[in-house]
């Protein structure tokens, strides 16, 4: 359990009848998070018992998980606790830097009908329990890698891929995933500017730029892959007694650019709308152990959307009695005519990247995902499902060597869908109402497809597999209301 101390300082002034500044400065304590009964540490190769598990004394918890007891006696040679290290019990040491600063402003220089408005602020981002403190050591979480390298002897086979060594033997290479024992918290940067005019009664215009950059942001780093040849993998890691070795890092950085326009009309004469559209792209600065050790990619991220429009609408159907159509018609007439209402919202948005790859391990590292040369651009002028990118723009390497295909190069198809609904309210009497309502979701039926598998050296890797959306879907329903 962590706890989460902050102490804030704000002020906010109204400089004059046209101007408004926003500005604060908030300070956070968050101490990193202690493994349940202990079972959180790290990996340190420069002592002679690397492997360093959180305890306040000599002792670890054996009984915090069932593997431990069998674990312990391999590798208790290898093992100190983080009092004995002089490390802290949450193994890593508390980021006492955690300023964020704050700053907005509302400013009307040409009257009532135009405001412009800007800020910039700092937050600091949690710790998640999916990191560091998972499971994530021996000897708490044991389990065992291995590899059927091509041309060993003797092969494995599925009838006994461990060669008769049992789980559990001093033959065992356990992976892990310490954690770094000095980490920065992770943090966000937001800034924006923008423009909001009014254009008539009840309609504005927005224009603004938004910007983000994540910093600091929780990765692994891979430190036991070995580097590209032949033999075994295991043989040729930096630390053979073990198998991956991921340290729990704060590593990866990203960064968002975007224009964002908006256009709203509010209800009047029965209807209503709003148009939104952004242009942007996100970059991702991270770890790829795909590329060899210590390699680092910037590429753009996997949920990079560069542009993206949303419209939505409702209005009220001008028949009845009241209305512009049908004023005089009768009671019966009226009510069945009368207090229609239909909306819609239509979204459309680019497709999302992803990366060429191939299907087997060139490098001999041990890592999936390695890339393919490039020779060509990849894209396709007009893709089909059965063949959605140029596989001959790509060749596998060589043999215990990368490609030099970059990540996230290609796209996915584009996403449209439209969802329409009508509904209508019959008034029974007083406080009592019956409402009718249809829905379509996806009411057009457009199929809208996922990426193929991307694996240049396979069959069916630019074939589409699969759909990201659902077929049109209808609703019908009364809802009675008293």
């Amino acid at each position: 359990m962590a706890i989460q101390n902050s102490t804030n300082c704000e002020s906010w002034a109204k400089v004059s009848n046209r101007l408004t500044l926003n500005i604060g400065l908030r300070y956070e304590y968050t101490p990193w998070l202690k493994g349940y009964r202990g079972q959180v540490g790290t990996f340190d190769p420069s002592k002679a018992r690397p492997i360093i598990i959180a305890s306040e004394s000599g002792q670890i918890d054996l009984d915090a998980q069932f593997a431990a007891r069998t674990a312990y006696p391999f590798f208790q040679d290898l093992i100190q606790t983080s009092s004995q290290a002089g490390l802290p019990l949450s193994i890593t040491y508390p980021d006492k830097k955690q300023l964020a600063p704050r700053f907005g402003f509302a400013w009307r220089p040409l009257g009532e009908k135009t405001v412009l408005r800007g800020g910039y602020g700092i937050f600091y981002e949690t710790e998640n329990t999916d990191g560091r403190v998972n499971l994530n050591m021996v000897p708490f979480n044991f389990s065992e890698t291995l590899f059927n390298t091509r041309g060993e002897t003797p092969a494995r086979t599925m009838a006994d891929f461990f060669l008769g060594v049992p789980i559990g033997s001093v033959s065992t290479t356990p992976s892990m995933g310490p954690s770094y024992t000095r980490l920065r918290m992770g943090y966000d940067q937001h800034w924006n500017f923008g423009i909001q005019r009014e254009l008539a009664q009840g309609m504005v215009l927005e224009t603004d730029y938004v910007g983000n950059r994540g910093c600091f942001l929780n990765s692994t780093n891979a430190i036991n892959n070995p580097r590209p040849g032949s033999g075994g993998i295991q043989t040729r890691r930096p630390y053979p007694r073990f198998g991956g070795i991921n340290m729990f890092a704060q590593d990866v950085s990203t960064t968002y650019h975007s224009l964002q326009a908006k256009l709203e009309k509010r209800l009047s004469a029965g209807l209503w709308y709003m148009l939104s559209y952004s242009w942007s792209k996100t970059l991702v600065h991270e770890p790829q152990p795909a590329l060899g050790t210590n390699a680092w990619e910037k590429a753009l991220a996997d949920f990079d959307i560069p542009q993206s429009f949303a419209g939505s609408w409702g209005y009220a159907l001008p028949f009845g009695k009241g209305k512009r159509f049908g004023t005089d018609m009768g009671r019966v007439g009226s009510a069945l005519m009368g207090g229609w209402q239909i909306q819609g919202i239509l979204t459309v948005h680019s497709g999302r990247p992803f990366t060429p790859t191939v299907s087997r391990d060139v490098a001999n590292i041990g890592v999936g995902g390695q890339r393919p040369n490039r020779i060509g651009s990849g894209v396709k002028e007009n893709p089909t499902v059965e063949s959605w990118f140029d596989k001959t723009a790509f060749a596998v390497p060589t043999n215990f060597t990368f490609g030099n295909s970059g990540g996230r190069i290609l796209r996915e198809d584009s996403f449209e869908v439209f969802n329409f609904s009508i509904f209508k309210e019959f008034r029974v009497k007083e406080g009592q109402r019956l409402q009718f309502r249809a829905e379509f979701f996806n009411f057009t039926n457009t199929p809208n497809f996922l990426a193929p598998s991307g694996q240049v050296d396979q069959a069916a890797g630019d074939r589409i597999t699969a759909t990201a959306n659902a077929p049109r879907q209808i609703q019908i329903a009364l809802k009675y209301n008293f």
